[in-house]
């Protein structure tokens, strides 16, 4: 019994006492006392219950604040603004700060600064829906007191029933070990599924290597990588279209491969008309960066072998060297979502596709190359032999045996010592050597020529055959010779026909030549006339002298000098004439420009004279000796000096000049140029100047300019007409210059124009012929 009860049992004693002393009271008062005595009694027991209660509450209020503290989750209570009211233990060490600090403060504090956008909207939705709401959130770096790693924590929060203001009971859970494993697993997932998908790419991908390289005809390739791709992508039927072009008029399926029992018509070999769908799916294709999916099922129904595919996925194949293609996949049995793995799948076997059609389109061209190889090399009109570095020939045409009159297995066996002539042999050996070396080889090929070599062959029969011979070297990787090929062409009758064609040309030469003496007839007789008068008039005078007997010898002793001069100005006429006029060979040689053309100038002395025309020589400082005929380039001179004279014959005497101007052309020619003061080039035609019989003057021949044309490529030269900047017209020519054998002996061959006298009457030599 507690205190309090005892207290009131002493009470109700001594009231009881008190009432017996008093007297014995009423039987009211009696029941009135025993019905206190009872709610005494029943207050005490209630207030021992509430005792008890009271003793389970408290012990149960610090239970929950165990609980509440020490709970596993975070307990917290925001008001309407997000701010702390209340917070246990777990709580605030999930936040990071004591109870005291966070009571109060704003939760989006702690909250990541990204995420503080949804912490408002979720306590929103929290308030207005009125029922439970999570998300997840994670805390500000710095305020992760329990991982240095980035925190998330699970809120789940609902509002407070008749709480006024509103208050939301939030729960946080730290979801972050959750969270890590959660992306642990997927990344395992996404690694399983990238090492599936690599495997299967890189698998399919050396499938197709493998296809490509197992044989060698173009379309079996084609057949297998088809099979391959369509087994690597579980298709019902794959197919190969070219051109992939929106502007051809027709395509063509190269390949096609299918599964057994696929429903529809084979597709390989078939020509589809282009229409306005097809265009448009190969547009797209062309266009699409992807593979297009279930594209516009109107396109190409033959594609489908006369069966409607269900599932279809294109793609451009575009190769870099030959025209882009069409790959179609097609699922016609069921249908079939592509997935991405798939997609990139065919990505990358149109990629590895492009590359083996660049390589069988490379092979197609090596094979066709190769054919039309062999058909040039055996069909050709020359003869074309490979010959190894040791002599020796890899391979010979039918045409080089037709020529040497030899089986290919008897040129196969021999070198080319036996079937070259003997005189030939070493100039064949320096000139495989220069082609070997490179030296004169890459020179001539840099200025676009071909050199070549002329040489005589010895047929099997004994004959002897003319051949031009060109070579060429081929090269390994490292620049080593590998064989050289050699072409020969049997130019026999060339060389005949150019023996007949030279004996008809100085013969020609020589008519030319003549017929310039004939025109030059009247002169000449009087430039022989003048000394003959001489020595009959001095001689008609010493036998006078002798008829008379005179005493003095010395007049006579002139005289006959005199005679004596005069003769041998005559012989020398007539020698020179002899000279011009006479048949020779012409062979190159060092030749004195400036003395051929004095020795020119002087055989038409007579005309200069008569035309009243003037002659100066200009002649450049440092002049080398030039390669080719006196005789020859005379007679181009007096050609050349002629025409300028009959060119000025209208002009009035004090401008009929000619000048001749020897220089330097280049380091490796002399150019000679004939200028005059007439009628200049406008009433001819330029491209036909030098043609044979060509001529606009009244009784020529047409003769003159293509004999000298003729002279001038014969040693290398070049010949040319162009209008003279003071009027008339400027005929120029280009000789090489002499390259002597013997450098001890570099003096020019002197003819005997080139040694006559070359003075005129006393006039000095580089202004011939002022009027008297």
């Amino acid at each position: 019994m507690t205190r309090f009860d005892q207290a009131s049992d002493a009470q109700l004693t001594r009231l009881l006492a008190e009432l017996e002393r008093a007297g014995s009271g009423s039987d009211e008062l009696t029941r009135l006392v025993h019905e206190l005595q009872v709610h005494q009694i029943e207050l005490e027991q209630q207030n021992r219950e509430l005792l008890a209660v009271r003793a389970v509450l408290e012990e149960s209020r610090e239970r929950y604040a165990d609980l509440y503290d020490f709970a596993p989750v975070g307990y917290l209570s925001i008001n309407a603004a997000g701010r702390i009211q209340d917070i246990n233990l777990t709580g605030a060490k999930l936040l990071g700060q004591s109870r005291d600090r966070l009571i109060g403060r704003a939760l989006s504090t702690y909250i990541a600064p990204d995420d503080r956008r949804f912490l408002k909207a979720h306590v929103a939705d929290a308030i207005h829906s009125q029922a439970c709401r999570s998300c997840e959130l994670r805390l500000r770096p710095d305020t992760a007191a329990i991982r240095e790693e980035l925190q998330t924590l699970r809120l789940e929060s609902a509002l407070e029933a008749g709480s006024t203001p509103a208050r939301i009971r939030v729960i946080l859970s730290d979801i972050t070990e959750r969270k890590q494993a959660e992306h642990e697993r997927r990344q395992r997932d996404i690694a399983a599924a990238a090492a599936e998908s690599r495997h299967r790419l890189v698998s399919g991908l050396e499938r197709l290597s493998a296809a490509a390289t197992a044989a060698f005809d173009p379309q079996a390739v084609l057949n297998a990588l088809l099979r391959v791709v369509q087994d690597l992508l579980r298709a019902d039927r794959a197919w190969l279209l070219s051109p992939c072009a929106p502007d051809a008029t027709e395509v063509h399926i190269l390949a096609e491969a299918a599964v057994p029992g696929c429903p529809g018509e084979p597709l390989f070999d078939r020509t589809i008309p282009m229409d306005d769908p097809l265009r448009r799916l190969i547009r797209s294709a062309l266009s699409a960066s992807d593979p297009l999916q279930d594209p516009d099922p109107s396109a190409v129904p033959m594609l489908g072998g006369g069966f409607a595919p269900r599932s279809r996925l294109i793609v451009a194949v575009c190769p870099e060297g030959d025209r882009p293609s069409l790959l179609g996949l097609h699922q016609c049995r069921v249908e079939r979502t592509w997935s991405e793995d798939d997609i990139t799948l065919v990505r990358a076997l149109a990629g590895r596709l492009a590359d083996i059609l660049d390589n069988l389109a490379v092979r197609r061209a090596l094979t066709e190359s190769e054919e039309r190889f062999r058909a040039t090399f055996e069909q050709a009109a020359v003869g074309i032999c490979h010959r190894n570095p040791q002599g020796f020939f890899l391979r010979v045409n039918r045409k080089l045996c037709d020529i040497l009159g030899y089986t290919q297995e008897e040129l196969l066996a021999r070198t080319c010592r036996g079937l070259v002539h003997p005189e030939d042999y070493d100039g064949l050996m320096q000139y495989i050597a220069r082609i070997v070396e490179g030296t004169s080889y890459d020179r001539d090929r840099d200025r676009g020529e071909t050199q070549s070599l002329e040489l005589r062959h010895i047929g099997k029969s004994g004959q002897t055959i003319w051949c031009n011979l060109t070579m060429a070297p081929v090269r390994d990787s490292s620049g080593c010779l590998s064989y050289s090929i050699g072409v020969i062409e049997d130019i026999s009758a060339r060389k005949l026909l150019e023996e007949r064609e030279s004996k008809h040309r100085h013969a020609l030469f020589r008519v030319g030549r003549i017929s310039t003496m004939g025109e030059m007839s009247s002169a000449i007789a009087h430039e022989v006339a003048q000394p003959l008068m001489g020595i009959s008039t001095y001689a008609g005078g010493a036998l006078e002298r002798l008829d008379s007997a005179p005493t003095e010898v010395e007049p006579l002793r002139l005289a006959l000098r005199e005679i004596s001069r005069l003769a041998s100005r005559a012989g020398r006429i007539i020698e020179r004439i002899r000279d011009f006029s006479r048949q020779h060979a012409s062979t190159p040689r060092p030749i004195d420009l400036e003395a051929i053309s004095r020795a020119a100038v002087g055989m038409i002395e007579p005309e200069i004279r008569t035309n009243a025309v003037k002659v100066e020589i200009r002649v450049g400082a440092d002049l080398p000796f030039a390669s080719g005929d006196p005789v020859e380039i005379e007679q181009v001179l007096i050609n050349l000096l002629i025409n300028g004279m009959e060119a000025m014959r209208d002009v009035p005497p004090t401008f009929r000049r000619l000048c001749i101007t020897i220089e330097r052309a280049g380091a490796e020619q002399v150019r000679v140029a004939v200028s005059d003061r007439g009628v200049g080039l406008d009433q001819t035609d330029p491209s036909r100047l030098f043609d044979p019989f060509y001529t606009t003057k009244e009784g020529g021949t047409g003769l003159g300019l293509s004999m000298c044309r003729t002279i001038v490529d014969s040693y290398g030269g070049r010949i040319w007409a162009k209008p003279n900047p003071g009027g008339g017209a400027v005929f120029a020519f280009t000789l090489p210059n002499h390259l002597p054998v013997n450098t001890t002996d570099q003096s020019p061959a002197k003819s005997p124009a080139i040694l006559a006298d070359r003075k005129l009457d006393g006039r000095p030599d580089t202004a011939i012929g002022d009027p008297q």
